[in-house]
């Protein structure tokens, strides 16, 4: 879809004062969002002109004079993810439905009935949903700008504001990334909007595919030798050379197959993949798959050395948290009043072996009610049934739920405490963007395509081997894909 950008995310990139929800993994920290450019307003008087100065934002000169200001801007950038909590839940919806095991949920599609479809008309619901989607990544991508063109400005030890660029540079890289999946090519920013004067950039021509694919491989490799191997302390969290690595890697992956179909890509692939696969390779970048699945989405757990990605939410009375676990979890499952709009087919579910421990984490097929309501009182048995295609109530014998629509299996690969009732926003769940089982699978694939299944065999096998699952012990290139597809790691 070609567009221009829109001048208002870009202007008015970064606000302050904020406390920030949580940056990436590190909770409780206050950060100072700092304004792309304050702008003179020259307003026409019949005497003078009168100039106005801006009291709710901050200049980047005031912002970047030391360390402290640009620490703060950057981890800015984190938040940027989790700025809005619809625009988080559209984009787990345009990510994670039109295909082939999408449903509906316990109480119909909502806000999915256009993005089931990929219907993007002005009118439809789904150009709204992009529409946020597309204004919150560049936004972050101008609080990025912002860094790389003054980390030099606040800081005089050059390899310290490197490692602050390329911090910046991996997380523009990755948004565009999430931008071209999403959007095919777009205009690309590539630096700080000083003025409207700028309209090059405000106003830039929509790059094409391959450009994009580009600009985002020039990041990340920009990145890799600048930033730290892991993060330690309070900087758990923060983006590491490893995880740019393992995101170079997918990137590379995804170029290789449509719509560019770059498949000398899926050696480039394997090759950057290989360097953080290993025991060597994860003991320095301090990689690994949890020994328990169902650990790596608890709320005690979330920086653990699973995630190589995430961005975060800390509900508090005061700040909201993040609602896709509202829109998703089943139900009186752990709370009261969810709104369950998304779940999974039955033939989806079928895909795991019943002692496969991934499969009851991702989904939800029976429970006991923890409220009455909706025809059910606490304790009831609600079961899903695939012949009808309902969540049934066992001891009512009746539909739970809206029973007009085919419902879907819940999904609910979160923590499963319960939320404050009344409150859709008061979970503190991450948004998990890259997971070290990801990474083994990317390689897998890469690996499968380019004609070497007996290598990928292992690595598919230690992720199922975590679950619990039967392992493989034969397989042609099209069943080992079938294998990863089915997965979900």
């Amino acid at each position: 879809m070609a567009r221009t950008l829109l001048t208002k995310p870009i202007l008015s990139a970064f606000q302050q004062p904020f406390k920030a929800h949580i940056i990436m993994k590190i909770k409780h920290i206050k950060a100072l969002m700092v304004t792309v450019i304050s702008l003179t307003i020259i307003l026409p008087s019949c005497k003078k002109n009168l100039q106005e100065d801006p009291y709710s934002s901050l200049s980047a000169d005031a912002v970047f004079t030391n360390e402290d200001g640009l620490k703060k801007a950057t981890l800015g950038i984190y938040q940027g993810f989790t700025s809005d909590a619809f625009t988080a839940w559209y984009r787990f919806g345009l990510s994670e439905t039109g295909h082939q095991y999408a449903a509906q949920g316990i109480f119909g599609e909502a806000f999915w009935g256009d993005q089931n479809k990929f219907i993007g008309t002005s009118s439809s619901q789904v150009a709204g949903e992009c529409n946020s989607i597309w204004s919150q990544d560049y936004n972050i991508i101008a609080r990025a700008n912002t860094v790389i063109d003054n980390a030099s400005k606040a800081v005089t030890d050059a390899a310290l504001a490197s490692q602050y660029i390329a911090e910046a540079r991996f997380l523009r890289g990755f948004t565009y990334f999430d931008l071209v999946r999403h959007f095919g090519g777009v205009p690309l920013v590539d630096k700080q909007i000083t003025s409207l004067g700028q309209s090059d950039l405000l106003f830039g021509q929509r790059a094409t595919i391959q450009q994009t694919y580009d600009f985002i491989v020039a990041d990340l490799l920009a990145a890799i030798p600048n930033l730290p191997d892991k993060r330690e302390g309070s900087d758990v969290g923060r983006v590491s050379a490893g995880a740019a690595k393992a995101m170079l890697g997918k990137v590379y992956l995804n170029m290789a197959g449509k719509p560019l179909n770059l498949t000398a890509n899926y050696q480039k692939a394997i090759e950057i993949l290989n360097q953080v696969v290993g025991p060597a390779n994860e003991s320095k970048y301090n990689f690994s798959l949890l020994p328990n699945f169902k650990d790596v989405f608890s709320f005690s757990n979330e920086r653990n050395p699973e995630i190589l990605l995430s961005f975060s939410w800390n509900y508090t009375t005061t700040s909201g948290g993040a609602i896709t676990p509202f829109f998703s979890l089943p139900r009186n499952f752990v709370s009261p009043d969810e709104q369950t709009f998304y779940g999974l087919t039955y033939q989806f579910y079928q895909l795991f072996e019943n002692k496969d421990t991934r499969r009851d984490q991702t989904v939800v097929t029976r429970y006991k009610s923890v409220s009455s309501g909706d025809g059910a009182l606490v304790g009831d048995s609600i079961i899903y049934n695939a012949g009808r295609m309902k969540y049934i109530d066992t001891v009512t014998h009746t539909v739970f739920g809206n029973a007009t629509v085919n419902q879907g299996i819940s999904y609910a690969k979160f923590d499963r405490s319960p939320r404050a009732t009344g409150n859709p926003f008061s979970f503190s769940q991450d948004v998990v963007m890259l997971r070290f089982s990801d990474v083994l699978l990317c390689l897998a694939e890469a690996m499968i395509e380019n004609g070497d299944p007996a290598s990928a065999l292992p690595l598919i096998n230690r992720v199922r081997a975590r679950a619990g699952a039967t392992p493989y012990v034969g397989l042609t290139a099209m069943r080992d894909r079938e294998g990863w597809s089915a997965a979900w790691n």
